[in-house]
């Protein structure tokens, strides 16, 4: 599979990335870059941060005879990198582009290896041959997809100058894109508020002074104003004769608890001079048996009297 591609690759490997996630050391095994040294020159297309030109598809002939080249570093590590030891031929800088790599997802400019290698390829013409890298990566078609627009602008460009353009075009594009949905969104907030705004006023206009919700369907009708004053003087009175009927109504209810209450009086004080009776009989019937008893106690001194003068009397006849 490697032994067949057409482009030389190298690469600068500082051992800064974790071994399992660095998508150089994986191209490496898969035979399609190359380690070299820090002291060693490499002539043909170098990708690194401390270029001042960008890629462009003038440089196609340079990567078909001489190749490309990168680093495997950290961008955590970045500041660390020895950029000027670094001995190349053609120094070049990648433009805007959005990584797809799992470590760095949807971030500009923070590429992979083999994501900044596919990127000089197809800037430079070299469509299938940049296919043909990202497939031994299960996320590397993802790459492709997400910057397809940028990648088929980037390659009609004529000059380092003109990519660069269109990166600034397409960054200002964005700015603008997301200042203008900044815009809506504060619209959408401003007319949701106002459509409650405005649902309370309707609610406030339906109440009255005592906060009570009015009859929406109780309006007047002003092009018939006589007949329906005749209809509201018709209501009124049948009105009041209800208020009268309830009113005779309510006084009967009064008389009648009225004299249900003097019931129960008179049969309390009939009750109780029932009561005051007894009592009187009780004292009557005790005042006899008083008198009764005293009499009795008479009768009996009396008996006892004659006895003993009985009794005296004969002993003095003996």
């Amino acid at each position: 599979m490697a032994q067949s591609y057409p482009i030389k690759l190298v690469m600068w490997d500082f051992g800064q990335c974790d071994s399992k996630k660095c998508t150089g050391r994986k191209l490496e095994r898969l035979g399609y870059i190359k380690s070299i040294n820090l002291t060693n020159k490499f002539r043909g297309i170098v990708l690194t941060p401390s270029a001042k030109q960008s890629i462009c598809p003038l440089d196609k002939e340079i990567v078909q005879q001489l190749g490309i080249s990168v680093v495997d570093c950290s961008w955590a590590k970045l500041d660390t990198i020895p950029f000027g030891k670094m001995r190349g031929g053609h120094d070049r800088l990648l433009p805007f582009l959005i990584a797809a790599n799992p470590v760095n997802y949807g971030k500009p400019f923070k590429l992979s290896c083999v994501e900044a290698v596919a990127a000089c390829l197809y800037i430079t013409g070299f469509d299938q041959e940049a296919h043909q890298i990202l497939g031994g990566f299960k996320w590397g078609p993802s790459f492709y997809k997400v910057n397809k627009d940028l990648f088929e602008k980037y390659s009609q460009c004529k000059s380092s100058a003109e990519v660069v353009q269109v990166q600034n075009d397409f960054i200002a594009k964005c700015e603008e894109e997301a200042i203008q949905r900044d815009k809506d969104r504060l619209e959408n907030q401003k007319s949701i508020e106002n459509l409650v705004n405005d649902s309370d006023d309707e609610n406030n206009d339906n109440n009255d002074d005592f906060g009570l919700i009015v009859n929406p369907n109780r309006h007047l009708n002003f092009n018939n104003d006589e007949n329906d004053e005749d209809e509201d003087k018709d209501d009124d009175d049948e009105d009041d004769d209800d208020d009268e009927e309830d009113e005779d109504g309510e006084d009967g209810d009064e008389e009648e608890e009225e004299e249900d209450i003097d019931g129960n009086k008179q049969e309390e004080e009939e009750e109780e001079n029932e009561s005051n009776d007894e009592e009187e009989e009780e004292e009557e019937s005790s005042e006899d048996e008083k008198l009764n008893y005293k009499k009795k106690k008479e009768i009996q001194k009396k008996k006892q009297e004659e006895r003993v003068l009985k009794k005296m009397a004969n002993l003095k006849v003996k």
